[in-house]
């Protein structure tokens, strides 16, 4: 099926036009999946491009995002943080109007928490998370929301006791990584090449359990 290429322009509030990448489909598939990225961890790295990879290959659209604090090489502080939404919005509304009936939401780590307030706010018949070390309340609120957990016990945000505390949730399902850190990498190369297979698999998995 061909995918075709659609930049959508945002004009942030940090000062600078970011074009963000909608991979699509043809014909639509009516199934999309928004990237929403890490502060340092952007939609090329590991995780997020062969996550892209695999949903495009399950007949997702892909819609990968970038901030405008990324794009204008600006710091992230407390007063222009609120800014981080309004790129999130500007980014996904024009890419609705295409009519998804199914939204999967993925983020990684500073993307959690927006991709939780996104799911809650979206009309969309059919939302679903994939939260990639999250961080915050990512977790909270998220009640009927089906929601994909992923963190390492060597990320300084692991907590036995936050996993265990979402642990009866029905709809949330957690999955930790032995030795694996904030960046779901080991200490070497070999050890975090060996692990990016697994948690794309299950990534797929949890695409294809929500799959039409």
């Amino acid at each position: 099926m061909p995918v075709e290429t659609i930049s959508i322009p945002v004009t942030s509030r940090f000062g600078v036009t970011v074009y963000n990448v909608l991979l699509a489909h043809v014909p639509p598939t009516g199934r999309l999946l928004v990237q929403l990225p890490g502060k340092g961890y952007t939609c090329q790295h590991p995780l997020l491009y062969y996550l892209r990879q695999a949903a495009l290959a399950l007949g997702c659209d892909v819609l990968s995002v970038e901030y405008g604090f990324q794009a204008a090489n600006a710091e992230l502080d407390v007063q222009n943080a609120a800014y981080l939404m309004d790129d999130v919005w500007g980014a996904v509304r024009p890419v609705l109007e295409r009519g998804y009936r199914r939204v999967c939401i993925a983020g990684k780590s500073l993307g959690t928490p927006l991709a939780g307030e996104l799911a809650r706010a979206l009309e969309t018949p059919e939302v679903s998370l994939i939260l990639l070390t999250p961080i915050g309340g990512a977790l909270q609120g998220l009640d009927d929301i089906p929601t994909l957990a992923i963190i390492g016990t060597d990320d300084a945000l692991y907590s036995p006791e936050v996993v265990a505390a979402f642990d009866q949730h029905p709809r949330i399902t957690w999955k930790v990584y032995e030795g694996l850190n904030h960046s779901l990498e080991s200490g070497g190369w070999r050890a975090s090449l060996a692990a990016l297979p697994e948690i794309i698999g299950v990534c797929e998995a949890f695409l294809e359990s929500e799959r039409a």
